[in-house]
């Protein structure tokens, strides 16, 4: 999948460094350790580490007995990552503000962007949100392979979901320049690099409390 089109020059709008011309990735030092530009294999990456729950999640509460209650599950998952988690998440993140109604990036490409662009990060009650809403949605199918006595498949389906949210934060989550996201590890050093080149985020950040450190 080719990146999307990138505005004409370097500094000619406001948009995030992410949607400028590659030309202005040269000498930057987070360049080739965050994933500030869209690429198709993180993407790829991103989606393999959740198949492995999410294949056990259906096969379970299908063996369960309770497969159409994986309408339900498809119903939140639609309301979830297309609303409630773009509202909370998603439009604090640069790649939000990149032009076009299509989010664009490695973890919810497709998402339309019915929320107006947020450069600052997300707030307390956002960040409560987001984590409850994403274990709503993995807990989901945990009970009902449980009811149905898929003991077996209900310790896998925990175990895969434990086991992705370790290779999402050490492996995604790591590199996400979606840095207020509560599963967000990019090390300090590496967000105030990113801050500096974008004085419009630096602006938001700061003005919810963050403090850069001394270059």
């Amino acid at each position: 999948m080719q990146p999307p089109a990138q505005p004409p020059s370097v500094r000619d709008s406001a948009l995030p460094c992410t949607w400028q011309p590659p030309s202005a990735c040269q000498g930057c030092q987070a360049d080739g350790k965050l994933m500030c530009r869209f690429d198709g294999k993180d993407m790829l990456h991103f989606f393999m580490i959740f198949l492995p729950f999410g294949f056990t999640a259906i096969a379970g509460t299908i063996h369960a007995g309770y497969g159409w209650f994986l309408l339900l599950w498809l119903a939140y998952s639609l309301f979830f990552f297309f609303v409630w988690e773009a509202r909370v998440l998603c439009r604090h993140c640069p790649y939000w503000a990149g032009a076009g109604s299509m989010l664009r990036c490695h973890a919810n490409y497709g998402v339309i962007k019915i929320w107006k662009y947020e450069p600052g990060p997300m707030s307390r009650v956002e960040r409560v949100q987001f984590v409850a809403g994403v274990l709503l949605w993995v807990g989901f199918p945990i009970p009902l392979m449980l009811l149905g006595h898929e003991y077996l498949l209900a310790l896998i389906g925990m175990s895969v979901a434990v086991s992705g949210a370790f290779l999402l934060r050490r492996n995604v989550c790591s590199r996400c320049i979606n840095f207020s996201c509560p599963l967000n590890s990019v090390p300090k050093q590496l967000v105030d690099i990113y801050l500096r080149h974008n004085p419009e985020i630096q602006a938001a950040w700061e003005a919810s409390g963050y403090r850069l450190q001394e270059s």
